[in-house]
């Protein structure tokens, strides 16, 4: 019997963040640089992006009656790695096996009365 409820093998996310020339100053400029990229686009010249890692190979197994916690620094991935497995967003790479129902409480403080304990205010959310 494999008793394991959650499965990662693999997981990264990427994000491609677009670095701007110039700031526009007015609307006419923000026209005619519209109007120029059109012609650009057409010409495949390459564009100003770059990579970001969200996450990168992360592997695990969580098994049935286990309480896990993610620890990390800001930008850790901690919240990516939420998102994919509540199926808000899905891995660039990789994938995640759950065997029965999520509820995701991203937003800490979100809607949680100060009366009830935690698994009551999850069992509310």
């Amino acid at each position: 019997m494999n008793d394991v409820v959650i499965r990662a093998e693999g997981l990264a996310k990427h994000y491609k963040i677009t670095h701007k020339q110039y700031q526009h100053d007015t609307i006419r400029d923000q026209i005619v640089e519209s109007v120029k990229s059109i012609f650009r686009n057409s010409r495949r010249l390459p564009s100003n992006h770059e990579t970001f890692y969200a996450l990168r190979d992360v592997s695990f197994e969580v098994k049935q009656g286990e309480v896990i916690g993610l620890i990390g620094p800001n930008g850790a991935g901690k919240s990516t790695l939420l998102k994919i497995l509540s199926r808000i967003t899905g891995p660039s790479a990789g994938r995640a096996e759950i065997k029965g129902r999520i509820g995701s409480l991203l937003e800490v403080g979100t809607g949680f009365d100060r009366e009830l304990n935690g698994r009551e205010n999850i069992f509310l959310s």
